[in-house]
């Protein structure tokens, strides 16, 4: 019995509806670690604490489960994930990047607090993440450097700041669709493609399928991000919306229109799909989770 079966055991839950017990146990666990002792403490507690889908965290322990790993040898990586995303939203918020007021409902953290406060407290969430990893003793110290270095790689100055670096400059000047897709990639995919990849890691497997599976739902992620800013209403994705036409933004549905962007988005499902079926992972319920993202305009 895998550990995610035996969750669906103890909890009852079915195939629909895992997900919601795999949240609630990052959420615990994220609780574990904060406090209040100071502002920039309170700060992270707030970002952190905001409800959020939990992706990440999630797609770490369902690759996980494929290869039986315990539940308790992925928190760490689990909880990182999660602080770094959190981490990304709070500086791309701030009124030097994207200057938005509300993130999951609630008053994003320069706004709560200070632009100050929310500078450092994204500094420390990133520090805090690499901590995590490192106290872990379910893990190996070879194991605990690999994958610190994977993560770093997959936001550093290479990576997600990269793709940050790209999606301000991109307002100045024409680009093709290809650099948009790089942009996404680089900018929401790499974090995700780490999350699939991780536990393949710690398991000692081969990526060669999963690197597809794994490039195209950290892209495509973006791409319906992008669509639901022009297609929902502020309440129902709990930020600003249509900001991205205003600010001259370049994204596919901007720059190629929607349909365009909806094929774009339907070869990455397919191409995804494909990969599953090669891996014998039809009736796994990643695959059933990764469907519902690629579905979420639904």
């Amino acid at each position: 019995m895998t550990a995610l079966q035996n969750l669906l055991k103890v909890t009852k839950l079915n195939s629909e509806n895992f997900e919601v017990d795999l949240q609630k146990r990052v959420n615990s666990k994220l609780n574990s670690y904060l406090y209040s002792n100071s502002q920039i403490e309170e700060a992270i507690k707030f970002a952190l604490s905001t409800p959020g889908k939990r992706v990440r965290p999630t797609l770490i322990y369902l690759v996980g489960d494929i290869y039986n790993i315990p539940l308790e040898k992925l928190d760490s990586i689990a909880l990182a994930s999660e602080i770094i995303h959190t981490y990304s939203l709070v500086h791309d918020d701030l009124p030097c990047m994207d200057d938005d007021d509300l993130r999951r409902g609630q008053p994003t953290l320069h706004k709560k607090y200070s632009e100050a406060t929310a500078v450092l407290a994204g500094d420390a969430m990133q520090s805090l993440a690499i901590q995590i990893i490192l106290e872990d003793e379910k893990l190996s110290n070879e194991l605990k450097v690999t994958i610190v270095k994977l993560l770093m790689e997959s936001i550093g100055y290479k990576g997600m700041i990269l793709g940050q670096e790209q999606d301000i400059n991109f307002e100045q000047k024409t680009v093709s669709k290809e650099e948009i897709v790089q942009m996404n990639y680089l900018k929401t995919g790499l974090l995700i493609e780490f999350c699939i990849l991780a536990p393949l890691t710690i398991a000692n497997k081969e990526k060669n399928e999963w690197y597809i599976i794994a490039r195209n739902v950290g892209i495509a992620f973006q791409l319906i991000d992008d669509l639901l800013d022009l297609e929902e209403s502020e309440e129902n994705l709990g930020k600003a919306t249509n900001k991205d036409h205003s600010k001259n933004k370049k994204n596919l549905p901007l720059t190629l229109g929607k349909t365009e962007t909806i094929n774009e988005i339907k070869k990455f499902y397919d191409e995804t799909m494909a990969s599953f079926s090669k891996l014998s992972l039809n009736n796994h319920p990643l695959k059933i989770y990764v469907e519902n993202l690629f579905n979420r305009r639904s």
